[in-house]
């Protein structure tokens, strides 16, 4: 896992939600918009094989790197850094 030196601001393009339905888990939602990217990590689970860990303000989740495109400038958006 990689975590940033410094957040990086994106944009994700698709809503999304989740329901954890054994232990009454409580269900989350992000809506589509600016998101706060705060790492990343290698996981098959997701097309590419990389995840991005982004938070809304409100809750922190794990997202495919392809639905957020990357708002700010110096992100080399294929390592998903500062360069």
């Amino acid at each position: 896992m990689k975590l940033y030196d410094k957040p990086i601001r994106a944009y994700l393009h698709n809503e999304l939600s989740a329901i954890e339905e054994h232990d009454g888990e409580l269900v989350y939602h992000f809506e589509k918009g600016y998101v706060t990217v705060l790492g990343e990590f290698e996981c098959e689970k997701y097309v590419g094989g990389t995840a991005c860990i982004i938070f809304n303000q409100e809750d922190v989740i794990s997202v495919g790197k392809g639905m957020l495109r990357f708002i700010d400038k110096g992100v080399n958006e294929k390592e998903g850094a500062f360069f």
